[in-house]
C-alpha cells in the first residue's frame, strides 16, 4: 500500500463536483480541486463519482442487542433518554 492515496475528480456527498483527496497513512489530509500529488502518490480517478464515508456503521453496544425494549424502546433516539 502506497504512503500517499489521491483520489481525482470525485463527488462529495455535499454536491461539489471535481474534487480531490489526499490521504497520507490513512488519513486524510486535503480535500479540494486540483491537490499536487507527491511523487510516490497512488493516483485513482473518480471519474465524478461519489466518494463518501462508508454506508455501514459496523458499531453497536452487546449489551443492548439481547434486552430490546428493556427497560422501554428509546422513542426519540437519543442517549439522554
Amino acid at each position: 500500500m502506497a504512503e500517499h492515496l489521491l483520489v481525482r475528480n470525485a463527488t462529495l456527498p455535499d454536491g461539489r463536483s471535481g474534487q480531490d483527496l489526499l490521504a497520507t497513512q490513512g488519513r486524510i489530509v486535503a480535500v479540494g480541486p486540483h491537490l499536487a500529488a507527491p511523487a510516490d502518490a497512488e493516483v485513482i480517478d473518480a471519474q465524478g463519482f461519489l466518494l463518501s464515508p462508508p454506508f455501514v456503521d459496523a458499531h453497536f453496544h452487546m449489551d443492548a442487542t439481547l434486552s430490546y425494549g428493556l427497560p422501554r424502546v428509546n422513542q426519540s433516539g437519543t442517549l439522554l433518554e
